[in-house]
């Protein structure tokens, strides 16, 4: 018979068939059941592999780390009660709850009632609080690491594997010592975007993670799926399908929503915050408040003959005592920024057209990464069969020294080496997804050294390299640009899909087609994208593809405002200002255009500056001289960054003297940088007045 397992003096305890008795088991390492032969209790033992530890910085961070959990004390935490080594191995033991995991409650129960998911989330953010006493960040708060035990009609959780916690104490060796291969830790269905994107992190991670498993216990299942390249993806781009989640109390939908805002910003910013969001809820629960209806905007009807395209009235003269030609102003802005989308892309697979002249892989058809079995549903990259560090040195060196396209094309490599494991396609995915942010990291002057591996990256499936190439390929080759852009769109890429729709409306690489344009905006906006309300409400606004119906482009404008689009803020000014749709009230326009402003929207700062030329409905009532100022301010700031609109508007001011000494020298400059920037009216101005400019 086989010598029991031991480690220090901790004595693993085997099955009836004489194997290791496993609690769980995961990238890491395995957590198995012992029993302490000094204190004479059973304990969960945590077997770290010793090829996460390999360095002796990583070495000395984990038992930095490990002792920072040990000196954690709280009811809804797993203590730690040893650490130790072995041989090659790492090992420390913690408190075994004789209890159930949450993922197994769930697989066996199914979805539970809101008010105990919302009962065992407040507990795990006691726990997290905790935690953020002793400064220190879980990084895998998901299902399978929150333990139930059964009291009366309740249970208690308890957190478990606080021993893999991180100190977010800073020290001087950090910055080199990972802890798994490309530095990520954690579980990727339930892994925070910062976690993804190895960013600096905090509570606010473990908080997004929470979320997504509060989510779990409601739905019954995460809500993102496919292989760890779209998870990963999902988590990164595309906005959670909180639709999934209508038939629960609105507070409920609303704490999940907030835990998974992707700007940690946005969350909770401590679990004492959170908690309060949680017990309000409950409280509401308790009082039997009615859940509010969520309002959904209307499908796109069978469009008929498109409308013709609406052009704007001429603009005013500055200092024309006629309000109505002023009103004519705010209109330039119904035309502008139809580039301007948030970046907001996703992976899940929809009915999208393919691309003209691409036969894409079906994404179902992408082979798994083959990986452990994990006490969780989801696949780590921790663990690759058959694909060593060897096989990525290169492509980490590359990618260390900042040589993309050598990057890019060592990681295109790997995947083809280990087609059967997904680490190349997700290396390149989230290495890509940075660089899109970063848009000095691939210059245009360095295009044709990294189209070639771009394009392979592409044919591999991985959708930033396609968005990547869309866009570089805008203006060198727009058809190409636009089956670049319609492939990542087929794949369910939110952002491309309204990016499409822009395209179809301005005939860019495409024949123009308004029906298609609002199709795509319709799918765009099903598919989680914020802007593309706002582009589908303009659509209704102005008839475009569809019947005119501004009831209908209201309705998604508010629904755009309400999830902070600036642009929809904007053109909801704009309604309010000029009554469309909705009674005219200036202090609602005002309202709006204010909002958008605040959050840089500068063809907003361009219309409250209007707003104040024309309207005593400001915070400046009438009084004129202070209104003009401040408009005045309002479109020299705006001029500065660079808006066009608000270059057109500063340069009527030196035109007519409105607010400034009149100056024909600074309005004609303004005037040309205004149409070198795109702006309509300044380009049929300078040339009506014979004022060369570039586009």
């Amino acid at each position: 018979m086989a010598e029991n397992l031991t480690f220090d003096h901790y004595e693993v305890l085997t099955c009836e068939d004489g194997s290791p008795f496993e609690l769980g088991r995961g990238a890491m390492g395995i957590t198995y059941k012992a029993f302490d032969t000094n204190l004479r209790v059973h304990v969960a033992l945590k077997v770290i592999n010793a090829r996460f530890l390999e360095s002796e910085i990583a070495q000395q961070r984990f038992l930095r780390e490990a002792r920072a959990a040990a000196q954690l004390r709280h009811p809804n935490v797993a203590s730690v009660y040893h650490l130790g080594t072995s041989a090659d191995a790492f090992f420390y033991a913690m408190e075994f709850v004789d209890g159930e995991t949450v993922e197994s409650f769930i697989k066996r129960q199914g979805p539970i009632d809101p008010v105990v998911a919302l009962r065992i989330t407040l507990q795990v953010a006691r726990a997290l609080a905790a935690a953020e006493k002793v400064h220190l960040v879980h990084r895998d708060i998901k299902p399978a690491n929150l333990m139930l035990v059964r009291e009366d009609d309740d249970f208690l959780v308890k957190v478990i594997d606080f021993g893999l916690a991180k100190s977010i104490k800073h020290e001087g060796d950090d910055d080199l010592a990972t802890l798994s291969m490309g530095g990520f830790v954690g579980t990727a269905h339930f892994a925070s975007p910062e976690q993804l994107e190895e960013k600096e992190i905090d509570v606010r991670s473990d908080i997004y993670s929470l979320g997504v498993t509060l989510w779990y216990m409601l739905a019954g299942e995460a809500p993102f799926g496919g292989s760890l390249a779209q998870v990963m993806s999902q988590h990164l781009h595309k906005p959670p399908p909180l639709e999934k989640l209508q038939n629960l109390p609105e507070c409920v939908r609303a704490a999940v929503g907030h835990m998974i805002e992707k700007d940690p910003a946005a969350r909770p910013q401590t679990p004492s915050a959170l908690r309060g969001e949680l017990e309000n809820c409950l409280t509401l629960l308790a009082a039997g408040a009615a859940p509010n209806e969520q309002d959904f905007p209307t499908m796109v009807e069978a469009p008929g003959t498109s409308a013709p395209e609406l052009h704007p009235p001429p603009l005013p003269q500055p200092g024309s005592s006629s309000r109505g030609m002023i009103w004519g102003l705010l209109l330039v802005v119904f035309l502008l920024g139809a580039g301007l989308l948030f970046f907001l892309k996703t992976r899940q697979p929809t009915s999208a057209p393919p691309a003209a002249g691409i036969s894409p892989t079906p994404s179902s058809a992408v082979a798994q990464a083959t990986l452990a079995p994990t006490a969780s549903p989801a696949p780590s990259l921790g663990e690759s069969p058959g694909l060593t560090r060897e096989a990525m040195a290169e492509a980490e060196k590359f990618e260390a020294a900042q040589d993309w396209p050598r990057a890019i094309a060592a990681y295109v490599e790997v995947q083809k080496k280990f087609p059967k494991n997904e680490v190349g396609r997700v290396r390149l995915e989230l290495m890509l997804s940075k660089l899109q942010s970063e848009k000095s990291a691939l210059p245009e002057e360095n295009f044709d050294a990294w189209r070639g591996p771009l394009t392979d990256a592409a044919k591999l499936e991985v959708v930033s390299a396609m968005e990547i190439l869309a866009e570089s390929l805008r203006k060198r080759d727009p058809k190409a640009s636009f089956e670049w852009l319609s492939a990542a769109a087929a794949r369910g890429r939110a952002h491309a899909m309204a990016e499409v729709g822009l395209r179809y409306s301005n005939g860019a690489g495409v024949e123009r087609d308004f029906v298609k344009a609002a199709q795509w905006f319709e799918k765009a906006r099903a598919a989680g994208d914020v802007s593309a309300r706002t582009l589908l409400a303009e659509c209704y606004l102005f008839g475009k593809g569809v019947s005119k119906d501004e009831a209908k482009a209201i309705t998604l404008l508010q629904d755009a405002a309400a999830a902070n689009d600036p642009r929809a803020m904007d053109q909801l000014g704009t309604c309010y200002h000029k009554g469309i749709g909705v009674a005219r009230d200036d202090r609602e326009a005002f309202r709006f255009y204010s909002a958008a402003a605040k959050l840089n929207y500068l063809d907003s700062a361009g219309n409250l500056g209007v707003l104040y030329l024309t309207s005593d409905g400001t915070d400046l009532g009438k009084n004129l001289p202070a209104r003009t100022e401040k408009a005045v301010d309002l479109f020299r700031e705006g001029a500065k960054q660079n808006n066009a609109f608000c270059m057109f508007l500063y340069a009527r001011c030196f035109e007519g003297g409105t607010g400034v000494e009149a100056n024909p020298g600074e309005a004609i400059e303004w005037y040309r940088r205004a149409a070198e920037a795109g702006n309509r009216a300044a380009q049929d101005w300078c040339r009506q007045h014979k004022v060369d400019f570039q586009l």
